[in-house]
């Protein structure tokens, strides 16, 4: 049976950008963090959306992102 996928805080996303960007590979990156290399290979390719969520100072402990609703009218109306 598969483990459960780990979610990296947007820290540990940040740090594994600039580990790639000194030159570590995918694979060691992932085995250092205890996830796999697809989801290092996922964040590389996100690296501008997350390094701007980074500068703009976004919770840096949350795992999940927030996603942005299609409709905002009603989300707020949704949302008490």
């Amino acid at each position: 049976m598969a483990s459960k996928r780990k979610f990296l805080t947007l820290e540990e996303r940040v740090k594994v950008i600039s580990l790639l960007g000194e030159g570590h590979s995918c694979r060691r990156v992932a085995s250092d963090l205890g996830v796999g290399k697809t989801q290092i290979q996922s964040i590389l390719k996100r690296k501008h959306e997350i390094m701007d969520e980074f500068e703009e100072n976004v919770n840096g402990e949350s795992k999940r992102p927030k996603r942005e609703s299609d409709c905002p009218l009603l989300s707020t109306l949704l949302v008490v």
